[in-house]
């Protein structure tokens, strides 16, 4: 696809660290952005594919996005139900041009590389590191793709996780670390993976502290509404796939991505 038309609408789904630098490198160069939405409400990971809508900051304020019948419009990482995007970017489901991508290919895997990419852009090093920690996090703490420093990634993703918890910088770090040790101490050889399957004694920062200790981690959490989610990360694909299959088997809804080593599924 071409450089896109400057009258382009650009539909975001849930935010995150690498999504926050997408609508910033939009804005930049003067795209429109709008927000997906569902009931009115801005969508969050588990609502993104499901939206009736979509929303626009104005001055402070979410107000709803007219979407024209011709223009055209791109989703990232989201859909919208009645509407028909020129472009998808993403890669989280087969078919997605970064879907099946690996860690030494993370810039065109990453829905922010493929952004870059679109826009005739070169990305700078934070951006190198947003994209391979959205892509492919575990082999990114590992030092598999190329050009990113494990150690800067650690800052770059604790800097986040303390402005989005209100924690110190350094209590981050710490949990981080912490989180590591203990997922290296409870790796279990024969299940492949570290198991934290009590979902009443989450552990601060386990999925962060697994990816940079390089171990698989099998965990379970508490969702609102009460639903617990079984979560697989940092596993080779065939245990990731061995995963989604035997809960898929039992009837459970599952989502995940092989080639990028992690997979949930809902156990009710």
């Amino acid at each position: 696809m071409n450089k896109p038309d400057p009258h382009t609408l650009f539909i975001l789904g849930a935010l995150d660290p690498e999504m926050r630098e997408i609508a910033r490198v939009l804005g930049v160069h003067r795209y429109a952005v709008a927000w997906a939405a569902t009931g009115g409400q801005k969508c969050n990971s588990s609502s993104a594919y499901d939206a009736d809508s979509a929303l626009q900051m104005v001055q402070g304020r979410w107000r709803n996005q007219l979407i024209l019948p011709r223009q055209p419009v791109v989703f990232v990482e989201c859909a919208v139900a009645r509407h028909a995007p020129v472009l998808r970017i993403d890669h989280h489901h087969p078919g997605d041009a970064g879907f099946d991508c690996r860690p030494h290919d993370f810039l065109r895997g990453s829905s922010l590389g493929q952004l870059l990419h679109l826009l005739g852009l070169e990305p700078d090093d934070t951006q190198r590191l947003l994209a391979a920690a959205d892509h492919c996090l575990t082999s990114a703490y590992q030092g598999e793709c190329p050009g990113v420093d494990p150690d800067e990634l650690l800052f770059l993703r604790a800097s986040w996780q303390a402005k989005m918890s209100s924690r110190p910088f350094g209590v981050v770090v710490s949990s981080i670390l912490d989180a590591a040790r203990l997922v290296r101490e409870r790796y279990d050889a024969l299940e492949g993976a570290a198991l934290f399957l009590d979902p009443t004694l989450m552990v601060p920062d386990l999925p962060e502290g697994a990816a940079r200790a390089g171990r698989p981690v099998r965990y379970r959490s508490m969702e609102p509404g009460g639903q617990v989610k079984e979560m697989l990360k940092g596993a080779s694909a065939e245990m990731i796939s061995s995963f989604m299959e035997s809960h898929h088997a039992l009837g459970r809804r599952v989502y995940g991505n092989p080639y990028r080593g992690y997979a949930g599924a809902y156990l009710n």
